[in-house]
């Protein structure tokens, strides 16, 4: 069998779990190779997530989906309540309104406080547009904080419950239900300063069965439980190195590393596992040759574990009905390797120069560096030039209506921002930093390289890409569909693989 495990599946996200999604439909469409993804994170309302993932094409329908907490809960967390005589989803409604208590709903109405005459008692959130609780608080009238929390699914039926403790305020545990209403785990936390997991207690019938003092043991045994041997799985989280490396089956594991391993010079914690344990380690995927000699050099480990594979993109055909607009554009993550502060030091450099065009900025805030992103724009006096926006559904056509993309990070996994940007026409100013860039972008052809953190340098780049605008702007070829088809069939060659 061919798995996946990751973390999370964010329906809103990011590179990593783009490109995840992207190499499955990639090995189903074109080499018949179906997976199952598992997920360790908690999601009460993955069924969405799945039915959201197939519909917008991501994934096909033979892509199978497990998660860890449905597992535990003899796969009846997830499970869809149906109508008696119909096969429609049932939902649970509860009414707004409660005898004794005075309510303010907020403007849109999905959240309501309750007050027992001056005392506020419960706080209540719905669901966009409808009388399906999503959560509610019981506050206490004594502290005025809140004393439980009782978390619904999008269908209303009650998931968890989680109990706080108010000297100091902290979580004190968590009982988690299953569409019964039948308890299968309870977590246990520390009344210390950041209020760390304490031991995590699952249940069997109802029963006490199994406790596990963290995470990372219960995934440990979650997979030992769902893998055999011989099995390929590819892991895409590093948080799931060890749980994997480490669990009862001597199945055939696939790192697939998505950005640096290093932290200036020095290997990043998260990574030193998997490194450290090449014996269990089928093959790491590594996206760029520059980052396969790095970790060549720092360690030991035989050149046939690597297969380089770097991120590819189908070819998009371009929408000669967008009208480009007078803009550059970054579009990521707002977090604080992405240095954005760069990017609009350099931005107000090419104003100062003379020239007129706009900036629009996509992306989801990390940190609180949204609120920094503003305060810096607002200190150079140029609100009315730059657009900041939240996430876009639609990157493809914001990077066409741009003339360059710009991207000043600290350091970068492979950038399918940038892939995504050239394939569509509109060439990349980057840094020239670990990883990826260099491998993507073709300087002076589909954008330029500047040297780091040369902030002058990048400005002048963004003069010349005005001044003299690129004829024609494609995708490298080693970067192709076809050619990530050709690098898929070699590895299950090389791991001996047969359907």
């Amino acid at each position: 069998m061919i798995y996946t495990v990751t973390s999370t599946l964010p329906p809103v996200h990011g590179g990593r779990t783009k490109a995840l999604l992207s190499r499955i439909k990639l090995m189903d469409t074109e080499l018949g190779i179906t997976n199952k993804i598992f997920t360790t994170n908690y999601n009460a309302n993955y069924p969405s997530v799945y039915e959201k993932f197939i519909n917008e094409g991501k994934v096909t329908k033979n892509t199978e989906f497990e998660n860890l907490y449905d597992w535990l809960s003899g796969f009846k967390l997830l499970e869809t309540p149906k109508k008696k005589f119909k096969n429609q989803p049932k939902y649970q409604t509860t009414n707004r309104k409660i005898k004794g208590l005075t309510d303010k709903p907020s403007k849109n109405g999905s959240v309501i406080r309750y007050f027992n005459e001056n005392q506020f008692v419960l706080y209540r959130k719905y669901y966009q547009s409808s009388d399906v609780l999503q959560f509610e608080d019981f506050m206490s009238p004594i502290s005025e904080k809140r004393l439980e929390r009782w978390e619904y699914n999008m269908f209303g039926q009650l998931h968890r419950k989680i109990y706080y403790i108010h000297n100091p305020f902290a979580k004190s545990y968590e009982v988690y239900f299953d569409t019964q209403e039948n308890v299968y785990c309870k977590k246990f936390f520390k009344n210390d300063k950041d209020n760390t997991l304490d031991y995590i207690q699952i249940y069997n019938n109802s029963r006490p069965y199994l406790a596990f003092s963290n995470e990372r043991d219960l995934f440990k045994y979650y997979f030992g439980q769902r893998f055999n041997d011989n099995d390929i799985v590819f892991n895409d989280a590093r948080l799931l190195d060890k749980p994997l490396l480490t669990q009862s089956n001597a199945t055939k594991n696939i790192l697939v590393f998505h950005s640096s391993h290093l932290n200036g010079e020095k290997i990043k914690g998260s990574y030193r596992f998997a490194l450290e344990h090449s014996d269990k380690v089928e093959k790491y995927i590594i996206l760029t040759h520059k980052q396969t000699y790095d970790i060549q050099k720092e360690t030991a480990i035989d050149q046939h574990r690597f297969a380089i594979i770097p991120h590819s993109m189908e070819p998009y055909p371009r929408d000669n009905d967008i009208e480009q607009s007078n803009r550059f554009i970054y579009l990521g993550r707002l977090g604080k390797a992405k240095q954005i502060d760069h990017l609009i030091k350099a931005y107000k450099q090419f104003l100062d120069n003379g020239y007129d065009m706009k900036l629009a900025i996509f992306g989801k805030d990390e940190d609180g560096q949204k609120e920094a992103l503003l305060d810096l724009i607002e200190q150079f006096g140029i609100q009315d030039k730059v657009e900041v926006n939240e996430y876009t559904n639609t990157p493809l056509k914001e990077f066409q209506k741009s003339k360059a993309a710009l991207l000043t990070s600290k350091f970068e996994g492979f950038g399918l921002t940038v892939m995504e940007s050239i394939e569509v026409g509109c060439p990349v100013i980057s840094y020239d930093v670990r990883y990826g860039p260099s491998e993507i972008i073709k300087h002076g052809e589909n954008g330029y390289l500047v040297e780091p953190d040369d902030i002058t340098a990048f400005t002048e780049y963004m003069v010349k890409t005005v001044e003299e605008p690129f004829d024609h702007v494609e995708t490298r070829s080693e970067l192709s569909h076809k050619k990530a088809v050709e690098n898929y069939n070699k590895l299950f060659q090389d791991i001996g693989y047969t359907k």
